[in-house]
């Protein structure tokens, strides 16, 4: 009985996983979003707890290390997406909209960790990590 159980729960959280990916036309492209989305989360977390130029520093650097490792599925899904490059991101498919809109409030909570991380800008090892970040990230983006 025990046995039959364990084989049903283990079937149904199977089934659950499997069923865990985005589905539809934009489905690689939502994949990608929730990816940026967890790296950038992670980014702003890590900038929240840093309380020295050289916490900033790793932090700018893990961000662009993972930015850089989605560059290719970026590269990809502009070519499969040539309407990416005119998309409205203020009106964009329904399908994405809780993405975007999750974009947005990152964006603007970033902006205000940002403040924290002005006072170590001038600092060289968060200079040199913010310019190897902007290239990496510059790969991965999207709307260009």
């Amino acid at each position: 009985m025990l046995r039959k159980i364990y084989i049903l729960i283990t079937a149904a959280v199977a089934l659950i996983s499997f069923g865990c990916k985005p589905a539809g036309k934009y489905a690689d492209l939502k994949e990608y979003l929730n990816e940026t989305i967890k790296a950038e989360e992670g980014y702003i977390s890590e900038l929240e707890k840093a309380n020295s130029a050289k916490e900033v520093a790793a932090a700018i650097t893990e961000w662009g290390n993972k930015m850089e490792k989605l560059a290719p599925s970026a590269e990809w899904l502009m070519k499969k997406y040539p309407e990416l490059k005119t998309m409205d991101r203020k009106n964009p498919p329904p399908e994405l909209r809780e993405e975007f809109e999750r974009i947005d409030k990152l964006s603007q909570k970033l902006l205000t960790v940002s403040m924290k991380m002005m006072k170590y800008m001038m600092d060289s090892e968060v200079m040199k990590a913010t310019q190897e970040m902007a290239k990496k990230a510059g790969k991965s983006s999207l709307f260009k």
